[in-house]
């Protein structure tokens, strides 16, 4: 804590910050939960666990990916091949080679017909079709044609793009905002 005490004993092989009141650890190659005053609120079972977002954590067991809760329970099954952190109310889930998006009661909410897709932010997502890059809205519309080699997540109304080994910013219209031409950039 803040003041030199330890307050998670030192048995993990692995801990992640924390995100809302819980930390990813890792202990003989499994994962689970610690909550702030050290107790395993959900036990180091799992293959691999990203941090909660939006009260649900992502979580692969034998191979396969889903959501648990806060108390640990399975609310969305591990049966896709990845999946992502929740974002929006939606996570970008990979079944048989295709992405699409779950709902967080776990209805799937956007076709799995994606070579890639991203988190949602401003209410578009970036996706990619082929080699191509662009953004769907939450219902899946392509709103921003796959034109792009490359595309991050909007942040404050700006996406990073790359065209042409060159990146620069467009905004949720798709107008070019920041022409690319540049070596580099990030969202």
């Amino acid at each position: 804590d803040c003041y030199g005490n330890i307050v998670i004993e030192f048995k993990y092989d692995s801990a992640d910050s924390y995100s809302g009141f819980y930390a990813v650890v890792g202990l003989n190659g499994y994962y689970g939960y610690v909550g702030y005053f050290g107790e395993e609120d959900i036990e180091c079972k799992f293959d691999s666990a990203m941090p909660f977002s939006d009260n649900l954590a992502c979580v692969e067991l034998n191979g396969k990916w889903g959501y648990i809760n806060v108390t640990g329970s399975e609310v969305i099954p591990c049966k896709y091949d990845d999946a992502k952190t929740f974002s929006e109310g939606l996570a970008p889930v990979m079944l048989n080679g295709k992405w699409g998006y779950v709902k967080d009661n776990g209805n799937e909410q956007i076709k799995f017909k994606y070579d890639y897709a991203g988190a949602f932010s401003d209410n578009l997502a970036p996706v990619q079709i082929g080699d191509k890059w662009g953004f769907i809205n939450r219902i899946g519309r392509v709103v921003i044609d796959c034109k792009y080699d490359y595309a991050m997540p909007f942040s404050e109304g700006l996406a990073c793009v790359e065209l042409d080994g060159r990146y620069g910013f467009i905004d949720k219209d798709g107008n070019v905002v920041v022409e690319t031409k540049y070596d580099g950039a990030d969202s």
